[in-house]
């Protein structure tokens, strides 16, 4: 945490923006085309066919959760409400049941 501190009260840039959202938008892409093939967003977290699909997923779920939480910036993986609604747009669930 203090590392954090020291690094922003120099103006260090945790997300360099337009790269960040290209590979978001192309992510999105990937899992609206997950949804088509599966019917659904629930993108195993070890994903086999795509493990970076299913790490990103998780990184939305943790993202929203700390956003929704009020957590600085850097501590949302780039979360916005205009993500969140993208999300919502193709029914994607921020919490999955565990399965034993």
């Amino acid at each position: 945490e203090d590392r954090i501190q020291q690094l922003e009260s120099i103006g260090f840039q945790w997300v360099i923006e337009q790269r960040n959202n290209q590979t978001w938008d192309a992510m999105f892409e990937t899992l609206k085309q997950y949804k088509e093939e599966y019917g659904n967003t629930n993108v195993p977290q070890r994903y086999a066919d795509n493990p970076q699909l299913g790490s990103w997923v998780n990184t939305q779920r943790s993202g929203y959760k700390n956003f929704r939480a009020g957590k600085k910036q850097s501590m949302c993986q780039g979360m916005s409400e205009d993500r969140i609604q993208q999300l919502e747009s193709i029914g994607f669930r921020w919490v999955i049941e565990k399965q034993n």
